[in-house]
């Protein structure tokens, strides 16, 4: 490894405020890669312990199995919030979130293009340990921009004003949609979640009864939003595109294999 090695290796950054475009960011899609979007939602700093396990085996089902060479792993493009969360007073600690279940196919994937979409929830902060996007106010951990991606998109109305969280999933959407009519694939992956991730989740379910670019999976067993609607028979009976497995890797990288997510 080179000496700047650790430069080569750093996400590229990018800065989009309301009303611009960022075509830097996009080009990213034209990159000899499957033509495959995974989209990746769900719970972060309100999920609770018991469900930080399923994090792990989400990795396990997308990165592949290491001890089996050939294994079905991700290959595409994976769009995710590109953030992490640390603690305050130990920065070295990082609070599991779904966040954390796609930067390790940077890693895993090598057919694979890990983006993040970021918004700017609070004024930045370059610290020794991170770009800080929020300080969270009260709560003991902070959320930074992850070290590890391809590429980081970041969301702001103007250089003074904040965003909001809903920001992340609508810039999102937007760039599946572009892709929805060149015959490409996507799948919108659940994992718990909140108010925020619900709201995608509605969506994507309702743009699928039309279009069948528009896929779901819902983790069941994880708890929030994911479990809200994977136990809701009637939902699922009326969204035949909304998938389920459950939290286990087994389940997951079968449903994922099912639906090309994997190869």
């Amino acid at each position: 490894m080179t000496k700047r090695a650790w430069l080569d290796a750093s996400p590229t950054l990018f800065v989009q405020s309301e009303g611009q475009s960022c075509e830097r960011f996009f080009a990213n899609f034209f990159r000899n890669t499957r033509h495959f979007v995974l989209r990746g939602t769900g719970g972060c700093g309100n999920m609770t312990p018991e469900y930080y396990h399923g994090i792990t085996k989400l990795q396990e089902a997308l990165g592949g199995d290491p001890n089996v060479p050939g294994s079905p792993k991700f290959s595409g493009f994976c769009l995710f919030g590109g953030t992490r969360m640390i603690l305050k007073d130990d920065p070295s600690s990082v609070v599991p979130g779904i966040t954390e279940a796609f930067p390790v196919l940077y890693e895993r994937c090598p057919d694979a293009r890990i983006l993040g979409v970021v918004v700017k929830a609070g004024h930045l902060k370059t610290t020794p340990h991170g770009i800080v996007v929020s300080d969270e106010g009260t709560k003991p951990f902070c959320t930074i921009i992850h070290p590890e991606q391809h590429s980081v998109l970041l969301l702001q109305p103007n250089v003074d004003q904040k965003a909001d969280w809903n920001a992340e999933w609508k810039r999102c959407l937007e760039i599946c949609e572009s892709h929805a009519a060149n015959n490409w694939d996507a799948l919108l992956t659940v994992y718990n979640g909140g108010g925020v991730t619900e709201a995608e989740l509605l969506c994507w379910a309702e743009l699928g009864l039309t279009n069948p670019f528009y896929r779901v999976l819902l983790v069941r067993g994880s708890g929030g939003s994911a479990d809200k609607y994977a136990l809701n028979e009637a939902f699922l009976k009326a969204h035949p595109h909304v998938h389920v497995c459950d939290n286990e890797v087994e389940s997951m990288r079968s449903k994922l294999l099912e639906l090309g997510a994997i190869v």
